[in-house]
């Protein structure tokens, strides 16, 4: 099934600046944000337990994901404030094809202990 590409529900703009929530109703214990260069890949792994909401807060990135039980694949590119989520046993991973800046929700907090990503390579 093609992914729903997720746009801003709500933006402020006003002298101050800019106010954008980019997800509601997601239950998010962990919450990442960061930097990746142009030609970066991020992800290429899956999880058992965890879903995901990816977010372009600047920049652009071509995303494939793969369903890992049904190997369902869909490709599409996010933009500047985008965001798609990944599912539990889909395998997503993100090419930015420029300098960018991303925001991640994660249902469950990383644990070392018993980690949760499973290595699926999608993007070379």
């Amino acid at each position: 099934m093609p992914h729903e590409i997720v746009k801003p529900g709500f933006e402020r703009r006003d002298a101050r600046g800019t106010f954008l929530e980019i997800s509601n109703g997601f239950p998010a214990q962990t919450v990442i944000c960061g930097r990746m260069k142009a030609g970066a890949v991020l992800g290429n792994h899956f999880h058992r337990r965890t879903r995901v909401f990816f977010y372009v807060s600047r920049g652009s990135a071509e995303v494939v994901t793969v369903h890992v039980e049904t190997g369902e694949r869909d490709a599409f590119t996010l933009r500047e404030n985008q965001g798609a989520f990944f599912e539990v046993n889909e395998t997503h991973a993100a090419r930015f094809v420029e300098d960018g800046e991303f925001v991640m929700l994660k249902s469950l907090p990383y644990d070392a202990a018993d980690p949760d990503t499973f290595a699926r390579a999608v993007i070379e």
